[in-house]
């Protein structure tokens, strides 16, 4: 029960609705009865228009969009507005942050847009799509992504270029799309089916249909996936083998006819148990522990915003950021002061790809290198000639981009585009 109380008391749910406010809400103890309950933690306004999608990092940076076309960033840790985006001329209707490092925007406008949460610098837009972006995936690996269109359209990019690798058209429109925990699969979400594909050969692997419309989706664990919409009942299906585990009970627990409809749903992971998190559309909340040994779901938490929901995101503040994998290619990275001065100058990244794996190798443990001392790096340039200064301004230059990236993400998130303005400009000055 304590584990329970810890979960509820650092867990904060942040809706969207369509009155174009962004509202957090807290589950606290009611002094009078001791019942948890909601408490209001935020609210924000700032959107002209219904919300369309939340999506919060795990560290703590609240992304939302509307139908205004823009993109509002807030962090939760400070409790404050970031800033806003706009460089969609549409609805944006699908956000998916990877490693904390870059989120991804998906467009009514037909592009699909890459931005380093470190500054928000927009880094590289990707274009192909001939109308509405429903929704983005990213590989766990960082090297390849997914995007399904309003025209049925499939595409796969190359993310180590940022150009487009594959394409193809769809039986119907894809609303969603999901890979699975260890990326052989991905998911497609249609209106009434779902069907799961290998990524090797885009051969349909398993089909799990269903007889209402699906509004909601999201990951589990593995190849387990909780299915939600028009009916009361939320499907936790593994989608490799079409097993149907068991039901959660989205209705009130005196509600015999459901008349609302499941609208969003989240997986928190917390001490090594899953809880699930859904929202209706008519504003009610409700929490489970999903036991996967017993196959059960036990109701947790009941509570009703009195608001129209469009979209939801849940955040924990106490689940430790940068644990496993992340923290291990973070670590990799940050180096002590002492090696940064032992290791020598960045290579250039524009090596060559053909080079077998010892030399990758080489090549990637150059790359993650930190520049000098700023004291050794002047000491050094000062007794250069003008060309050796620029070139190591330029080397160092290089060496503290790639600092910011992990081992992973070096390789597989691409360079920003050069502006071409820019090279027009240099090309008159010449």
């Amino acid at each position: 029960m304590d584990q329970v109380m810890d979960f509820m008391e650092n867990t904060e749910i942040v809706v969207g609705t369509y009155e174009n406010h962004l509202l957090g809400y807290k589950i606290v103890t009611d002094p009078v009865n001791e019942h948890l309950m909601l408490e209001t933690s935020f609210t924000d306004d700032s959107h002209r228009g219904a919300l369309r999608c939340v999506a919060i990092s795990s560290t703590g940076v609240l992304a939302s969009s509307s139908t205004d076309d823009s993109i509002r960033i807030h962090s939760l840790k400070k409790r404050k507005e970031i800033g806003g985006l706009f460089e969609h001329n549409g609805t944006v209707n699908s956000m998916v942050f990877y490693d904390n490092n870059h989120m991804f925007s998906a467009s009514e406008d037909g592009t699909i847009c890459l931005w380093k949460t470190k500054n928000w610098e927009m880094m590289r837009t990707l274009k192909g799509h001939k109308s509405h972006v429903m929704a983005v995936a990213v590989h766990p690996s960082g090297k390849l992504g997914l995007s399904v269109g309003s025209d049925r359209s499939f595409f796969t990019w190359d993310l180590l270029t940022g150009k487009l690798a594959f394409q193809r058209k769809l039986q119907d429109v894809a609303y969603n799309i999901f890979f699975t925990s260890s990326g052989d699969h991905y998911v497609l979400v249609f209106n009434k089916q779902i069907e799961v594909c290998s990524l090797a050969d885009t051969k349909v692997v398993k089909e799990v249909p269903t007889e209402w419309r699906i509004n909601a989706v999201c990951h589990v664990k593995e190849n387990i996936f909780a299915v939600g919409g028009d009916d009361r009942l939320v499907l936790i299906v593994d989608v490799l083998t079409g097993t149907h585990l068991f039901n959660v009970d989205a209705a009130k627990s005196t509600e015999d006819n459901f008349s609302s409809r499941v609208r969003c749903m989240s997986v928190i992971d917390f001490n090594a148990d899953k809880y699930l998190v859904l929202a209706t559309a008519s504003g009610d909340i409700k929490i489970f522990r999903l036991d996967f040994m017993k196959c059960t779901a036990k109701t947790l938490f009941f509570g009703q915003t009195k608001v129209r929901i469009t979209a939801m995101s849940v955040y924990n503040s106490s689940i430790n950021i940068g644990t496993g994998a992340s923290k291990k290619r973070n670590a990799q990275v940050l180096d002590t002061e002492e090696q940064m001065q032992e290791r020598p100058e960045c290579e250039s990244k524009n090596s060559s790809n053909s080079d077998d794996d010892h030399e990758g190798s080489e090549d990637s443990e150059s790359r993650t290198g930190a520049p000098e001392s700023k004291k050794r790096k002047v000491q050094r340039d000062f007794g250069a000639s003008k060309p050796a200064r620029k070139k190591n301004k330029n080397a160092n230059k290089n060496c503290e981009t790639n600092v910011l990236k992990s081992k992973i993400t070096k390789d597989a998130i691409f360079p920003p585009q050069k502006s071409k303005k820019k090279l027009k400009a240099k090309r008159v000055n010449k």
